[in-house]
Parts: C-alpha cells; sequence; structure tokens
C-alpha cells in the first residue's frame, strides 16, 4: 500500500516537471519563432476587421524588406495602415479588408519647418487599402483608400504637419503646390492660385453661387475678403480675382490662421496647419 502510494507521488512530480518542461519550451519557441521571422515583399497577414475580428488578406510591398528592421515594425505598419483606413470611412464597423499595397521609402533629406534641422531615421508608407464597407446609402460595396503616414525611430509619428515643403514655384499654368485646409467631418478648402493671377477655390459646400464669399484670416487678426464672380454651380468650385495692393501688404505682412467660404446658406472654416502657414507670404513673392 505505502509502495502504491509513493508511485503515485513520483508519478505526479513527474507529470508536473514534464509540464514545466512543454511551458518552458513553449515559450521559448514562440520566443525563437519571433526573433527569426523576416520582413518580406509580399504574403499573407492578419488583420482586423471593423468589429475586431481578426482577417487574413493578401499584401504586397515595395521597401519592406530594403526598410523595415524587423517584424515587430512591419506590424506597426499594417496596424496602423489599417487603423487609418478604417478611420476614412463612414461606418468603420462594415470594414471588411481585402487587400493592401505598400510602399515604403526612406526619406533622407526632411526638414522641420520651424528650425530647419534635418530629421534622422525617417520611412514613409504609403499603402493602397482594397476593402468592403457600406455606403452612406447603406450598400455594402467594394472600394480602396490610399493613406500615407511616416515612422521615426520605430515608431509611428505625426509629421506631415511638421515637415517643410517645397518651396513655391510656377508649374506650368498653375503653382507647384495649392494649399489645403480641413476641418471636421470631411470639411475642406482648397486653394489654387494660377500663374496669370486668378484664383480657384474647390470646398465641400454642395452648390456654390455667384459673390461666394472666401475669407482669409491671418495671424495677427488681419482679414482679407474675396467675392467670386462665376456662375451657379454644385460642383463646389469658386472663381476669384487677383489680390489688390492692400490685401497683398497684408499677406506678406503676417502668416495664415484660417480659411473660410461661405455660399447659399452653408460655410465652411478650417485652419491651416502650421508648415502650409506662409504659403500667401510665398506665393506674393514670385510675382515680384
Amino acid at each position: 500500500m505505502k509502495k502504491m502510494k509513493k508511485m503515485k507521488k513520483l508519478t505526479s512530480i513527474s507529470m508536473i516537471l514534464l509540464s514545466s518542461t512543454m511551458f518552458f519550451y513553449s515559450c521559448n519557441n514562440t520566443n525563437s519563432t519571433k526573433k527569426t521571422a523576416k520582413v518580406t515583399n509580399s504574403g499573407k497577414i492578419m488583420v482586423e476587421n471593423g468589429k475586431g475580428v481578426k482577417d487574413t488578406i493578401n499584401f504586397k510591398c515595395t521597401g519592406c524588406e530594403e526598410n523595415i528592421k524587423n517584424i515587430e515594425l512591419f506590424n506597426k505598419v499594417i496596424n496602423e495602415a489599417n487603423l487609418l483606413t478604417k478611420n476614412t470611412l463612414k461606418y468603420p464597423l462594415s470594414f471588411v479588408p481585402k487587400s493592401v499595397d505598400l510602399t515604403v521609402i526612406k526619406e533622407d533629406s526632411l526638414y522641420y519647418f520651424e528650425n530647419n534641422k534635418k530629421i534622422e531615421n525617417v520611412i514613409l508608407v504609403i499603402a493602397k487599402y482594397v476593402y468592403i464597407a457600406k455606403n452612406a446609402y447603406g450598400n455594402e460595396l467594394e472600394g480602396d483608400a490610399i493613406i500615407s503616414f511616416y515612422i521615426k525611430d520605430d515608431k509611428v509619428t505625426n509629421l506631415a504637419n511638421e515637415i517643410k515643403l517645397e518651396n513655391l514655384s510656377f508649374d506650368d499654368k498653375y503653382i507647384n503646390r495649392s494649399l489645403y485646409g480641413y476641418g471636421k467631418i470631411s470639411k475642406y478648402i482648397e486653394f489654387t492660385p494660377t500663374k496669370d493671377k486668378s484664383i480657384i477655390v474647390k470646398s465641400s459646400l454642395s452648390c456654390v453661387d455667384e459673390g461666394s464669399s472666401f475669407q482669409i484670416t491671418l495671424e495677427n487678426d488681419e482679414e482679407i475678403d474675396l467675392k467670386s464672380w462665376n456662375d451657379f454651380n454644385c460642383d463646389g468650385t469658386s472663381y476669384f480675382r487677383w489680390f489688390n495692393k492692400s490685401q497683398i501688404d497684408k499677406l506678406k505682412a503676417s502668416k495664415i490662421k484660417y480659411l473660410y467660404i461661405y455660399s447659399i446658406g452653408e460655410s465652411v472654416m478650417v485652419s491651416v496647419t502650421k508648415n502650409e502657414s506662409d504659403y500667401f507670404q510665398q506665393l506674393i513673392d514670385l510675382y515680384k
């Protein structure tokens, strides 16, 4: 009887030791897999859909193997692309990912707008997501979204508003870059000057009429008002004549704070990012 009890005790101890050995092997094996996993330029990945359930999708990438050091950073890139895409949708819970194409670029010539200091160790990620989601009418349709973001020192970083942009210059009939301002719930204003001193303003207004008001508010609280001359249209595009001398003097004296447009009972007001706040000062210099 004592012998049987002793054998049972030994058996129990053996099972505990075996379980412990298997546990440590499992942990070490998992860690080993993480360490040895390699970043590739194509394959399958698991991402969350709008309901938080994991889906397996195909991905392709230009520059992942070359510019992403490890699988942990790659996972950060995938998760950020997934999150930003969902956040662009009217009904993010309906998001069903289908595939994603990535482009990863090492940036070697970025500078801060404020101090012109070079920004080191940065990669730009551009992602094109194909998905199925509900539209404004509640119908499920296939769509795609192109989003971009920066990774600095292996962390997702909001650099877009801090980077020094390309200086304004003439590009055929237009200037090389327009001025954009974004507000809440898909509100936006796009200001595009032309080489012959015409002004085109596109916005999220549903319709615009002749006499639409466009206002520029500067950091010194001066305001500049323009009136459109175009006919009524429902593509949100208004046309304005160039600034007069008094307005030009104001634009040269201060950076921009807000853009505002009003027409037919609707209005949009947007703030201007820090790295575009000198847009009109550069613009006026082009016409000297």
